[in-house]
């Protein structure tokens, strides 16, 4: 019995845990975008409790760069934990977290972050030591009122068209300035200069420069993202990340934005909005003292609630203080499920 790192050739097995503790299939190709293809982390940080050569734990970190007090540093999204149902008892899970710490340290991370489901948040907290920093709020719109109820009530589709009508007095309105927007395809050195002009606009912050956003908007092997890039006079000044699901209704969502200026948070959120025109609702999460909050309230978003928990532990002693929630910058593009 041991835990150990990820050796080329585990993923077989992995699969089916994963297949095994959340009774859903994973395509290999999602687990080597999420692990091996990462332009952040030249290894995968998975960590295996094996017993005699089976796979019976798992935790990893989705690792990338991030600027802790406007200097590039290592933080490490926790990810797929989890324990083979039939193993559970044997305290695998506080072992994987133990060696998770001890681990992360040695690969110079400086902190760790997730956003748990109940459980996992309450043995991570308990074997950790880690701190409940706050709960995400989400933010909605309803932008197509009666689609949304005909999903429920299928009488109301003859009123569908009445939409059209509430989105032209509660939908965008053009806000006037001299700057375009063009559709990224690509991201190029410009994003890299964007990324460090707004270092400093949280203590806590993923590094948003074109080698992240590529992997993780343009290379996506699961989920089709619509980036737009704010320029004026040809210098980005700003983007938005958005991306529809469709299901009994379509849902929006703006998955990630940053701007240089307080002034383009809304012509961000007026491009967003019209990407996601068709969809019957809008969704982002935002943290209360963020940036784009008042433009969001403007527009007519509201709180809805805060579903997911926001958890962090400080590896290395220059992050102690930063489970503060007031430090940190974060999207939905920031977690590995959107």
């Amino acid at each position: 019995m041991t835990v150990r790192h990820y050796q080329p050739g585990d993923e077989n097995q992995i699969q089916e845990l994963f297949k095994k503790t959340f009774g859903q299939d994973r395509p290999l190709q999602s687990w080597k975008w999420k692990f091996t293809d990462n332009p952040k982390s030249s290894h995968p940080f998975i960590l295996l409790y094996d017993e005699e050569d089976v796979i019976l734990g798992h935790i990893s970190l989705w690792v990338t760069e991030a600027y802790i007090n406007g200097k590039v540093s290592k933080i490490g999204l926790r990810a797929d934990t989890m324990v083979d149902p039939d193993a559970r008892g044997k305290g695998i899970y506080k072992k994987l977290n133990d060696a998770l710490l001890e681990e992360a340290k040695k690969a110079n991370i400086d902190y760790l972050y997730g956003f748990p489901a109940p459980k996992a948040k309450e043995l991570f907290l308990r074997y950790t030591g880690a701190h409940h920093m706050t709960d995400m709020p989400r933010w909605l719109f309803v932008q197509q009122p009666l689609s949304l109820l005909s999903a429920k009530l299928k009488p109301l589709a003859f009123f569908k068209p009445l939409d059209k009508l509430y989105k032209y007095f509660r939908g965008p309105k053009e806000t006037e300035g001299d700057y375009t927007f063009k559709e990224i395809h690509e991201c190029d050195e410009a994003f890299d200069e964007l990324a460090a002009k707004t270092k400093n606009q949280a203590s806590a912050m993923v590094v948003r420069d074109a080698a992240y956003l590529n992997w993780r908007y343009h290379q996506h092997p699961d989920y089709t993202y619509q980036m737009y890039g704010l320029y004026k006079e040809n210098q980005l000044k700003g983007y938005v990340v958005t991306r529809k699901e469709e299901g009994k209704f379509t849902n929006g969502f703006i998955v990630d934005w940053l701007t240089t200026s307080a002034n383009l948070w809304a012509p961000l959120l007026t491009r967003a909005m019209k990407s996601l025109h068709d969809a019957d609702l809008i969704q982002t999460w935002c943290l209360e003292h963020s940036p784009p909050v008042e433009s969001l309230k403007k527009q007519g978003f509201f709180h809805k609630d805060s579903p997911m928990p926001l958890v962090g532990k400080e590896v290395d002693e220059r992050t102690i203080g930063f489970e503060n929630p007031e430090k940190w910058f974060i999207t939905p593009g920031d977690v590995d499920s959107f």
